[in-house]
């Protein structure tokens, strides 16, 4: 399993790799980090799968970070690929969660070659249970040369225990709607207590 988490490319352009806009936000990952969040969350994935990594049921409260992201959404393109921030505070006892995912950028090829800044943001809200969290992030995002895409995303995963670390890792889902196109998609985050 890689961390392949496409934005979107349609015939209006929302207009990722295909454009090769250099506008929007400036905090994007250069392609040696993205090409690290994907070695992560690899590690991350291979780790669950054989049980080396255990869950947990964390109490109190906690702020994580990490990275978010979200595939087949570019049609002409299954190698572009988008990454961007995530940031998390979690309350246990509350079983709440809020947060957001930022500074997305464009990538495209195994290389994760980066190809464009992207505008927009999600918002995370949601809910913990035990070692479990399920949560929305809804926003839009554009490159700057559209109006953007709209994505409503469900977030489901899991703490862990990475050697007194606590970690977040899990799968999206959901939908991106670019004009009257609208799209399954799909992807994986991970996050880390601060």
């Amino acid at each position: 399993m890689t961390f392949k988490l496409a934005l979107a490319a349609s015939a209006a352009c929302l207009a990722l790799a295909a454009c090769n806009s250099s506008n929007g936000s400036s905090g994007a990952l250069t392609s040696a980090e993205a090409q690290n969040v994907d070695a992560t969350y690899s590690d991350y994935a291979d780790r669950i799968g054989t049980g080396d990594l255990k869950t947990t049921a964390p109490t109190g409260q906690a702020s994580m970070s990490g990275f978010m992201g979200v595939s087949n959404v570019n049609p002409d393109d299954p190698t572009t690929t988008v990454m961007g921030e995530l940031a998390m505070d979690v309350d246990f006892g509350a079983g709440t969660l809020t947060g957001k995912g930022t500074n997305f950028g464009i990538y495209s090829g195994d290389v994760l070659t980066k190809e464009a800044n992207v505008t927009g943001s999600l918002d995370v809200a949601g809910t913990v249970s035990g070692s479990t969290m399920v949560a929305t992030a809804t926003g839009t995002m554009s490159d700057g040369s559209s109006p953007g895409a709209d994505f409503a995303l469900d977030m489901n995963g899991s703490f862990y225990d990475d050697g007194g670390t606590l970690t977040a890792v899990g799968d999206v889902s959901g939908t991106l709607t670019d004009g009257t196109d609208v799209r399954n998609v799909d992807g994986n985050y991970y996050a880390t207590e601060n």
